[in-house]
């Protein structure tokens, strides 16, 4: 079969373990060709892994809304903020008004670019990479290029699998977007859930559940890349950190939130630590937060980065080394989590308190809306106290659902295998 995986993100380091994932069970089941459309095609050039797959890296749908180049130049962003507002406020109600309304887009050749197109044509099974795609927390009224490119993918009435997805939540100002969501939930052939919430979103969304599974987070199914054999309590003491800097926040909110991550580094210092900050995009975008946190801590020294473009397996063996870690963005507490090493997850959104629900750990999991210095280092205490029962049950964890996952993978593809 032909493979055609969409929605794919270039330089979030969580993103680029779904797809070494699906990659790495895509290979194992004797698939071997596949084309991955992702923003930037540019940030692949070095990928070199899963020498049996013939791999082809294109762009996302729309080849005006994301330039091609790694670093854009001022003239560039200029540009790129032009194109913005001709997809947002042209290109993406064109195509919405004719998926909605089922009308003929006979403009579809002109608006989005031939490699994508013929490669949906060519594709027996079109995936959308597994995360948090198919909601309005991330794009107001989800207008957006994942959205957009799965409308392309419906219009040319190819199968289109939502992988291990978070859905919603969602908050429509426009009742045309709200039609267009509930439109590409009920028309996906399959919908794949991995967080306790997605059920009700799709539910409230009056989406029937006939086609939709419960499975897993995948990067878990990297629960068996590196082979860890030493308890947290006999490791170095190195902790770990990942910031999230997605979110907005006023001067305050920043300011409160680089004291109290400072404020966890001093104690976990003092305690005998020495700390690794774990940046989550290659662009570096979340390099200003920490370097703000590591100028408020009283020993600097203390603290490093982690330097360069690591690849999946060697950024998951770093965390590995470590003897905890504090986690903000949802793969980085994810990574802790599948590979053993005890995480105290801070939570942006109720998926990650259900990923620490479901391996029994909801102890060690914090609202960000409640962080503070005191709340953090309370938690890292007890968390010092509890390393081995903790690993455990992380461990029992990345097996038990990463088992499932890759399961529930296989299954998709030998069920599709026999459709043709």
């Amino acid at each position: 079969m032909n493979f055609l995986i969409v929605n794919q993100c270039s330089t979030n380091k969580g993103d680029r373990a779904v797809l070494y994932f699906i990659l790495r069970e895509l290979e194992k089941n004797k698939v071997n060709k596949v084309t991955v459309s992702t923003g930037v095609p540019a940030y692949w050039d070095n990928f070199k892994e899963f020498a049996n797959l013939q791999l082809n890296f294109i762009p996302f749908g729309s080849n005006i809304y994301r330039n091609t180049r790694k670093k854009p130049n001022c003239f560039d962003k200029i540009i790129l903020k032009f194109k913005d507002i001709i997809f947002r406020k042209i290109f993406f109600p064109y195509i919405r008004n004719a998926f909605v309304n089922n009308k003929k887009a006979s403009m579809l050749p002109l608006i989005v670019n031939n490699s994508f197109l013929k490669s949906v044509n060519d594709a027996d099974v079109i995936i959308s990479t597994g995360g948090h795609r198919v909601t309005t927390l991330l794009a107001k009224d989800a207008v957006f290029s994942a959205i957009f490119d799965m409308m392309i993918v419906l219009l040319k009435n190819k199968p289109l699998i939502l992988w291990s997805q978070t859905i919603g939540p969602f908050k429509f100002e426009n009742e045309e977007n709200k039609k267009m969501v509930q439109k590409i939930l009920a028309n996906s052939s399959r919908i794949y859930i991995r967080d306790e919430s997605s059920a009700e979103e799709l539910k409230q969304m009056d989406i029937s559940m006939n086609n939709v599974f419960d499975t897993r987070e995948s990067v878990i199914g990297l629960f068996d890349l590196v082979d860890i054999a030493i308890k947290p309590s006999n490791k170095p003491k190195i902790l770990g950190i990942s910031v999230y800097m997605a979110q907005k926040r006023n001067a305050r909110q920043r300011e409160d939130y680089e004291t109290a991550i400072s404020q966890l580094i001093d104690h976990s210092v003092k305690t005998g630590y020495s700390v690794k900050f774990f940046p989550m995009e290659m662009e570096g975008s979340d390099l200003s937060c920490i370097n703000a946190i590591i100028a408020r801590c009283h020993n600097k020294e203390a603290c490093s980065l982690v330097q360069g473009y690591p690849d999946t397996a060697q950024h998951i063996k770093m965390v590995s080394d470590c003897r905890m870690f504090v986690g903000h963005k949802t793969h980085s507490v994810v990574f802790a989590l599948t590979i053993g090493t005890p995480v105290l997850a801070i939570a942006y959104h109720h998926k990650t308190s259900d990923f620490m629900n479901q391996a029994g750990l909801s102890d060690y999991c914090v609202d960000d809306k409640n962080l503070s210095g005191l709340n953090l280092i309370n938690i890292f205490e007890k968390m010092e106290t509890h390393l081995d029962e903790i690993n455990e049950k992380e461990l029992a964890f990345g097996k038990k659902f990463g088992t499932k996952v890759k399961e529930d993978f296989k299954k998709l593809i030998e069920d599709f295998n026999h459709s043709k």
